[in-house]
């Protein structure tokens, strides 16, 4: 859950109460990271899979990939997602996407069970599937707070009474980019995974400091945040970062709170050097969102401007993209064309995610597997050839003929 409003309504700072005890000690963290060795061996027991796996820079990425936030924390949902987990593996899905603001840390909790479970069952083994999880928001745990009194509570207590967060420098009274806070959260999304290194670990939403702040204080906190990040690196705790936003990068460059690819790179070569961990993108994308290749946003090479796709080509950054269903309404009444260009996909979800997963640029497509009807049918998908790059140009050149 993020907690929209400030979660400061004149409650009184109190003796520190530590709600927060890992799921799991250091010592029982589970060892290991997806490694390109191991992904490959993934990917080759999967030869009926065509154009399934993409390689952005050394680990092999499935073109679908399990999303964990739709749904409520506890009872069916989490029994659902733990039971999808292993089955979407032995289908050839190897990326699992995640945050500790989804579900309001169940959707972690129940992601590690599943996944460790799958290892002990030999579904998968650890270094052949990637998990991706996040933070930046301040979230409740349930176990501790099920009222909203109790959450109030609780965000005061675990985030402001013991220091991680200074209440001024809170954005919309919910997001943080303090390094005490992302190291807790870092911590903590480890404990309720169980792992001892996640894969990718993203900041969620950082333009939203940019659009508070401004420019020059932005850049601060985010150099801040990437030192973090490449000091977890340094630790293990995590193999790789990225950044998770939702419409900054889509934003033109010409206003307030455009969210720069080329300044995010130049802020990790200053932070992390030529040796940076800079590994991962992720922005929604669908047929009903499709400014990441139609909306030339960004500041491209040769002083143009560029699509937030085209300009990612070649730099080895896993573009990882959500939404691709829009909670199911671009699966509803999608133009013939567009059915007859992505066949044989079925018309639908499929077409939609079709269309997602095969537009050029595009590594995984994140996509919530929660209902087991949903799984079926995507990893029926991935049976498929992705749609080649023309018919997905020939969509684009059309809709803006259009329009």
């Amino acid at each position: 859950m993020h907690c929209s409003r400030s979660p400061l309504p004149g409650l009184q700072t109190r003796p520190v109460r530590m709600y927060y005890a890992p799921v799991m000690s250091e010592a029982e963290l589970l060892t290991g990271r997806a490694t390109p060795e191991g992904t490959r061996r993934f990917a080759a027991r999967f030869p009926d899979l065509p154009g399934h796996f993409r390689c952005p820079d050394r680990l092999l990425f499935s073109s679908l990939g399990m999303g964990t936030r739709p749904g409520d924390p506890g009872g069916a949902d989490d029994l659902a997602y733990r039971s999808n987990c292993p089955r979407a593996l032995e289908h050839g899905v190897n990326v699992f996407d995640t945050s500790i603001s989804y579900r309001m840390q169940h959707s972690e909790r129940n992601l590690g069970t599943a996944l460790r479970r799958a290892i002990r069952e030999g579904v998968a083994a650890r270094d052949e599937f990637i998990v991706v999880s996040k933070g930046g928001y301040l979230t409740v745990d349930t176990d501790f707070a099920r009222t909203r009194r109790e959450a109030e509570r609780y965000l005061i207590e675990s985030y402001v009474d013991t220091g991680l967060v200074d209440p001024g420098k809170l954005v919309n009274g919910s997001h943080s980019l303090e390094p005490a806070f992302l190291r807790d959260q870092i911590r903590r999304s480890r404990g309720n995974l169980g792992l001892e290194t996640i894969d990718i670990y993203c900041i969620e939403d950082p333009e939203l400091h940019l659009l508070a702040k401004g420019p020059t204080e932005f850049r601060h906190s985010l150099c801040a945040a990437i030192e973090v990040l490449e000091e977890a690196v340094g630790q293990r705790a995590i193999a790789a970062y990225g950044f998770a936003t939702w419409s900054g990068l889509f934003v033109p460059y010409t206003e307030k709170g455009h969210l720069s690819i080329s300044e995010l790179f130049e802020a990790v070569l200053e932070v992390g050097g030529a040796d940076n961990h800079f590994r991962a993108l992720t922005f929604p994308y669908s047929v009903a969102m499709g400014e990441a290749v139609g909306l030339p946003s960004q500041f491209g090479a040769g002083a143009r401007p560029a699509g937030a796709l085209e300009l990612l080509e070649g730099t080895g950054v896993a573009v990882l993209t959500s939404t691709p269903l829009v909670r199911g309404r671009a699966a509803r009444g999608l133009p013939e064309s567009l059915c007859k260009a992505l066949a044989p996909a079925r018309p639908g979800a499929q077409t939609a995610l079709q269309f997602a997963r095969s537009t050029p640029g595009v590594t995984t497509t994140l996509v919530g597997m929660r209902s087991s009807a949903h799984l079926e049918e995507n990893l029926e998908l991935a049976l498929r050839p992705p749609a080649d790059a023309a018919s997905i140009e020939s969509l684009f050149a059309q809709a803006r003929v259009e329009r």
